[in-house]
């Protein structure tokens, strides 16, 4: 697949090269290809319309394919067309691009297409069952619904069927969607139900492995008991247990009239009618209908005459000529099963078939040695993908692993931004040969629709494009050389590629966001510091300033007390004194009135004597003379009977033996804490009973004001009582811890601070 330059490059687009079928497809078109000095490039997509969320995600590689500069596209619209209508296909194909198309597997109105002429399988197979081994009743196993083939084979099943057996054919449908899973499932199911069939009949192989596997794992014996088959003669299907009886496609052929079908388009080969190309069907006949392990594999072509060939050739020159496509097959990675043999005649066909059952030894010895080495080189990459998260290293690695797994280049591109096609994509590695370019981080930047940045080299004709992603995410897509043996390699390498370059995408992230949390983290940091240290500052200016007021406050209240009690007590006292004498004077007069002037003067020295009293009050709790003269508890007795003069509750006061307090800061402080309390709870509390509180130990001193009133809604109270933060504010003054506690029924207000 190494020459010179190929001017044309051709897209091929199905689901998997590691599919029997499509491979087979696959293979047929490189050859052609090859003839032609065609460039082919395999895109890897998965089922359209499919109900499986990955599947959607793997078709990013068709619309690589509908956005790049191929001249052609090739489209096996029977694969990945699963579970479109006939419509939804016509309008994907034409969608695609406005180049020359051609659809593999599925006619399309006005599009050229090859196809395989279904007719004559089913009912080879319906003949051989009904007559040979009189099977009855049926369990067909159908593709999609509304897929053109699957329709086509289910068509000619049911009137060959009914045309031998007439009403007394039983005849069961189930759609597994050609999915080997779905026919294990559906199989099985079916047989624990109780629900009586002697023939499967499956509408391709995949299907009727499922079929196989299903009996096997319920006892069921093939063919005693119920009789397979299949339709694709997969190589699967040749080493099936019992080998399976099957329908052969010309699947070979149909990759190479698709190619010749695109180059008649383009101009390579001669002008001629595009038409549909429909390619015959052989009946293959193995063990699992029920014919005799001990006979030879038998085939019929449909449409040939069943008469076989009266020339015999002479020995030499033909058994040498089978040997040579034997040869030729192996060389190309193809079964010699597939080789015709038939034209021999019986003097020939034992050798013939020693040939042929040899190549497919060496076939299967070539894939067994492919298999073991694909699953030791794999082994190997995983081990180096799985050591690093670093993107070169992984890199490195990928270049390393296709070169063991003899894929000549690869290249591995990711996408610079999400979306279905991202318009803008990066080369991170070139591996050619021997030469490898590691170019991550930053890449080769690129339109996506070059595929690769100037198009494909040209060493090398033929590409697989494999989409990278992750979960929901695509990634990219990795190119290779289409050059490995093993045509399950591409699927496995991918897999474990997307993996690696999305943990390292994320190792990256993650080191990124890191990095800038650690940067922000010392941005904040430093901000943090000079804001703390700007905090401390204001809370020291704001410690002082309050300090400076309360001071203020404590002298501007010690002098109105000061001032009450010396100044205005004294000046009512003296008006009570003068109203006295005043009553004395009056009284001594004898003039008419003089007792009713004599009254008011008595009763304005008593008014006064009262209010000099109430003042003498209202200076103390101003100006505690007491606290500084005897100290706190005598200031505390003094302002509890103040209290309890104007109470008509009860007011107990209790105090602890050997209760003292000499500093004098925490003392008055202490004194406003107990006189805010009592106050409130005089005016507001609605209490029987009020108990103020003075005890003490060793290390400090407590005081309380607890009542047995209505209490209050702490939250409220926090958020709107002047009176609640001034008590926290001179609680913290003096070091002391303020607590308010709701009792049942009431509340208390405590503080206690070091002595």
């Amino acid at each position: 697949m190494q020459g010179g330059r190929h001017t044309i490059t051709i897209g091929f687009l199905a689901a998997r090269l590691d599919e029997p079928y499509q491979h087979s497809v696959w293979s047929g078109a490189v050859e052609e290809a090859e003839k032609l000095g065609i460039s082919l490039v395999f895109f890897g997509g998965q089922r359209l319309g499919s109900p499986v969320g990955y599947e959607s995600l793997d078709n990013i590689a068709f619309n690589l394919a509908a956005r790049s500069g191929l001249a052609a596209l090739a489209v096996m619209t029977n694969v990945i067309g699963t579970y479109l209508t006939q419509k939804d296909l016509l309008e994907f194909v034409k969608g695609l691009k406005k180049v020359p198309l051609v659809s593999i597997g599925v006619e399309i109105p006005g599009i050229p297409s090859v196809t395989i002429d279904n007719t004559g399988g089913m009912g080879a197979i319906v003949d051989h069952l009904v007559q040979i081994h009189g099977r009855r009743r049926f369990l067909f196993l159908a593709g999609p619904e509304n897929h053109s083939e699957s329709l086509a084979r289910e068509a000619e099943f049911n009137d060959r069927l009914f045309s031998l057996l007439g009403k007394g054919a039983v005849v069961r449908i189930e759609h597994c969607n050609f999915q080997e899973t779905e026919a294990w499932e559906t199989t099985s199911r079916l047989f624990s139900q109780g629900i009586p069939f002697d023939a499967i009949v499956a509408a391709n192989d995949l299907m009727a492995m499922g079929a196989l596997r299903a009996l096997a794992e319920a006892g069921v014996r093939v063919p005693e008991d119920v009789s397979v088959t299949g339709f694709d003669d997969t190589d699967d299907s040749r080493f099936s247990i019992p080998p399976l009886t099957t329908i052969r496609q010309g699947t070979y052929a149909l990759g190479q009239q698709a190619i010749r079908s695109l180059a008649i388009n383009l101009g390579i080969l001669p002008k001629e009618r595009l038409v549909t190309h429909r390619a015959p069907v052989t009946f293959i006949i193995r063990e699992s209908c029920g014919c005799s392990s001990a006979s030879t594999e038998g085939s019929e072509d449909i449409h040939q005459s069943k008469q076989e060939s009266s020339d015999v050739a002479k020995a030499a020159e033909p058994l040498a000529q089978l040997k040579n496509e034997v040869n030729a097959a192996l060389f190309r990675g193809r079964n010699p099963a597939t080789l015709q043999y038939r034209h021999f005649g019986p003097a020939l066909m034992d050798k013939a078939q020693l040939i042929i059952a040899e190549g497919i030894a060496r076939y299967q010895a070539a894939l067994r040695r492919s298999v073991e080495r694909r699953s030791a080189v794999l082994r190997e990459i995983e081990a180096s993908l799985v050591t690093s998260f670093s993107l070169p290293d992984i890199l490195s690695a990928v270049a390393r692993g296709t070169r063991s797994l003899g894929i000549s280049s690869c290249y591995l591109v990711l996408f610079e931004s999400k979306g279905i096609t991202p318009e803008w994509a990066r080369l991170l590695l070139a591996s050619e040969g021997n030469k490898t370019r590691i170019l991550a981080p930053y890449g080769i930047r690129f339109r996506t629709l070059e595929l690769l940045p100037g198009g494909f080299p040209d060493t090398w004709s033929f590409y697989v494009v494999e989409p990278l992603r992750f979960g929901e995410e695509r990634l990219g897509y990795l190119v290779c050389t289409a050059d490995s043996e093993d045509r399950q390699i591409f699927e496995a390498l991918r897999d474990q590629v997307s993996g690696a370059i999305k943990g390292a995408q994320l190792m990256a992230a993650e080191r990124d966001r890191e990095r800038y949390l650690e940067q922000q983290v010392r941005l904040r940091t430093q901000e943090l510091s000079t804001t703390n240290e700007q905090l401390r500052e204001e809370i020291e200016r704001r410690r002082t300033l309050e300090r400076e007021l309360l001071d203020i406050s404590n002298d501007i209240m010690a002098s109105i007390g000061r001032d009450i009690h010396d100044d205005l007590c004294q000046n009512i006292a003296g008006i009570g004194l003068m109203a006295a004498k005043l009553e004395g004077s009056l009284r001594r007069q004898s003039c008419p009135g003089m007792e009713h002037a004599a009254k008011s003067a008595a009763e304005i020295a008593t008014a006064a004597s009262r209010t000099a009293s109430q003042a003498k009050g209202i200076a103390r709790g101003l100006y505690p003379a007491e606290l500084e003269a005897k100290g706190l508890v005598a200031a505390v007795q003094e302002l509890v009977q103040s209290a309890q003069s104007r109470y008509n509750g009860t007011i107990a006061l209790e105090i602890s033996p050997g209760f003292t307090l000499k500093n004098s800061e925490k003392a008055l402080h202490l004194y406003r804490i107990i006189q805010e309390a009592l106050n409130n709870a005089v005016v507001h509390a609605k209490a029987s009973q009020i108990v103020v509180s003075l005890r003490s130990d060793r290390e400090s001193v407590e005081v309380s004001v607890a009542d047995n009133g209505i209490g209050f809604d702490l939250q409220k109270v926090q958020m709107n009582g002047l009176g609640l933060r001034i008590l926290k504010y001179r609680s913290s003054v003096i070091g002391g811890e303020l607590k308010i506690r709701s009792l049942e029924p009431g509340c208390c207000v405590s503080c206690r601070v070091a002595r």
